[in-house]
C-alpha cells in the first residue's frame, strides 16, 4: 500500500516579477481590432498581474518547472468586429467576474512573464466561445493556450473529431489584452472537465476522472499504482472529484480498479476492465499526428461510476506540442514505449485490442486523408486563417518572436501527411498480419525483404525486442522468437 502523508520538498528558485512598464513595443487596441480575430480583454483588480513561481523538480534535480503564484480577480469582455459578445461583469465572488492564473508547467517556465498560458475561472458559468444561447455549453473553467502559433493543436483536434473520441475540446483563435496591454494570439479552449452536457460525462456522485501525471509532485493529493510504482515518474492525480473532496474509500476503489486492469494486461484478460475502442482511438490519434512526447502527453482516464457496469475509458486527447516530430510512418512514442499500457496491449496474446485498432484505422483512414486535406487546402485563405496571420505579425512585433505564417504551417502539415500516412498504413497492416496469418518459426529465414519489431516498426535483425517479424521476398511474414534478445 502507498504510504500516506508523503512530504516532498519543492525548492523555490525564483518568482517572475512584473515590471511597472508592461510594453516595450506598443500594439494599439485599434491595430488588434483590425486583425480580425476574436478579442479577449481582461482587466484585473488594481492591475494586478498573474504571476508564477519557478520550482525545481524533486525527481530530476537541475530541471525546472512553474507553478502559479496567485489567482487574480478580473473582468472578461469578449468582442469581435466591434461587437461585444460576452461580458463577465466586475468580480463579485459567486456572482460575476472571474479569476485568471498562470497555467503552470514546462510551457509556462519557458514563457515571457507577460505571455503565459492561462486558466480562467468564471464566477457564473457561461460559454466563452459564444455559440449562441444554448446553455449546454456553459461552464466556469476555460483555458488560454499559446497554441495559435502553429497548426499542431488545431489539426490534432480535427483528427480527434474524425476518429470520434468521446469528447474533443472546442476552441477559437483569439487575441488577448490584459490591462490594456496586448499579450498575443491564443486558442481560447474548453478545459478537460466533467460536464455531462458538453464535455466529459461521468456520474456526478460516483464517477471518476484521473490523470497519469508526470507533475504529480506539484499536487497536494495523488496516488500510485503498481505499474508505475518503481519509476517515480508517474502518479495519478485527480480531475474529478476535486482532490479536496476525495475520501479514502473513493481513492481505494479507483486505485484497486486501476491495478486490477494493470494485472489483466499481464494475463491477457483486459477486456473486462477497459473500453477497447476508446483506448484504440486515443493511441490512433497520436499515431496519425506523430507524437514524439510520452512525458507530457496528458492521459486522462474516466470511469463513469463505481459499478461493474462501467469500464475505464480514454475520452479525449490533449497536448500536441510534439506532433509531426517522429520519422514518417513510425508509431508515436506512446505506442512503442515499454512502460506504457499500449505496448502491453499490442503485444498481448489476446489480439482483441490490436484487431480493434487496425479495423478502426481501416474504417477511418479515407476520412482522415480527405477531411484533413480539405481543411488544410482552404485554411490559409479562410477568414480565420487570414486573421490569424495578421495577429501573428502583431505577436511577433510585440515580443520579438519569429512565428511563421499560416501558409507555411499549412505546407508543413501537408508535407507531413504526404510523407507519413501511406507508410503508417503499411505498418498498421503489418499489425493485422501479425495477429492473424503469421507463421511462427525458431530459425532465421534466408530470403528476408524487410525486418520489423512486433509493433510494426521497421528495424534490423539485431533489434532488442525479443520478437522479430520478417517479411520475406514471397510476401509471407514470419515471427521469430529469440530468447537471447529478451
Amino acid at each position: 500500500m502507498m504510504k500516506k502523508n508523503i512530504t516532498i520538498i519543492i525548492f523555490i528558485i525564483s518568482t517572475w516579477y512584473v515590471l511597472p512598464i508592461l510594453s516595450q513595443t506598443i500594439i494599439t487596441l485599434n491595430k488588434v481590432k483590425q486583425a480580425g480575430l476574436l478579442i479577449v480583454e481582461i482587466t484585473t483588480q488594481n492591475n494586478e498581474e498573474p504571476e508564477g513561481t519557478i520550482v525545481e523538480s524533486p525527481l530530476f534535480p537541475g530541471s525546472y518547472n512553474m507553478v502559479y503564484k496567485n489567482k487574480v480577480p478580473c473582468r472578461i469582455v469578449i468582442s469581435k468586429d466591434g461587437e461585444t459578445m460576452y461580458d463577465s461583469g466586475e468580480y463579485i465572488k459567486k456572482t460575476s467576474g472571474a479569476t485568471i492564473r498562470i497555467n503552470g508547467n514546462t510551457t509556462a517556465y519557458y514563457s515571457d512573464p507577460l505571455n503565459m498560458p492561462y486558466k480562467l475561472k468564471l464566477e457564473k458559468a457561461a460559454d466563452l466561445l459564444c455559440r449562441g444561447n444554448d446553455s449546454k455549453y456553459n461552464d466556469k473553467e476555460w483555458r488560454l493556450l499559446k497554441d495559435a502559433v502553429s497548426l499542431n493543436t488545431i489539426v490534432g483536434l480535427k483528427v480527434s473529431q474524425i476518429i470520434e473520441l468521446e469528447w474533443t475540446s472546442s476552441y477559437i483563435p483569439c487575441n488577448v489584452i490584459i490591462n490594456g496591454d496586448y499579450r498575443g494570439c491564443y486558442l481560447l479552449m474548453e478545459t478537460m472537465k466533467r460536464n455531462e452536457s458538453c464535455r466529459i460525462d461521468c456520474d456526478k456522485q460516483t464517477g471518476y476522472i484521473i490523470e497519469k501525471d508526470p507533475y504529480w509532485w506539484k499536487e497536494d493529493k495523488y496516488f500510485s499504482s503498481n505499474w508505475y510504482k518503481d519509476d517515480n515518474v508517474y502518479r495519478w492525480t485527480w480531475k474529478y472529484p476535486d482532490a479536496d473532496d476525495i475520501n479514502d474509500e473513493q481513492e481505494a476503489y479507483i486505485k484497486q480498479y486501476i491495478e486490477s486492469m494493470e494485472e489483466s494486461l499481464a494475463n491477457d484478460n483486459y477486456e473486462p476492465y477497459i473500453d477497447i475502442t476508446s483506448f484504440a482511438k486515443w493511441i490512433l490519434v497520436h499515431d496519425i499526428v506523430g507524437t514524439r512526447d510520452s512525458w507530457g502527453s496528458n492521459m486522462y482516464i474516466k470511469k463513469y461510476d463505481n459499478t461493474d457496469n462501467s469500464k475505464l475509458k480514454l475520452p479525449c486527447v490533449w497536448d500536441f506540442d510534439s506532433s509531426n516530430d517522429i520519422a514518417p510512418g513510425s508509431f508515436s512514442l506512446l505506442h512503442i514505449q515499454e512502460n506504457e499500457y499500449f505496448y502491453a496491449l499490442f503485444n498481448s496474446n489476446n489480439r482483441a485490442f490490436a484487431n480493434t485498432y487496425v479495423q478502426l484505422w481501416n474504417n477511418k483512414k479515407k476520412a482522415v486523408v480527405e477531411q484533413i486535406s480539405a481543411f488544410l487546402n482552404q485554411y490559409a485563405d479562410s477568414e480565420e486563417g487570414k486573421a490569424l496571420d495578421a495577429s501573428r505579425l502583431l505577436y511577433n512585433r510585440r515580443f520579438g518572436y519569429s512565428y511563421t505564417t499560416v501558409s507555411n504551417n499549412v505546407k508543413q502539415q501537408q508535407q507531413w501527411f504526404k510523407n507519413h500516412i501511406q507508410l503508417l498504413d503499411d505498418n498498421i497492416q503489418l499489425i493485422e498480419t501479425n495477429s492473424s496469418n503469421i507463421q511462427n518459426i525458431s530459425d532465421e529465414p534466408t530470403d528476408i525483404q524487410k525486418v520489423y519489431t512486433i509493433t510494426g516498426i521497421e528495424t534490423d535483425k539485431n533489434n532488442k525486442f525479443g520478437i522479430t517479424v520478417y517479411r520475406l521476398n514471397n510476401g509471407r511474414c514470419l515471427k521469430v522468437f529469440n530468447a537471447n534478445k529478451r
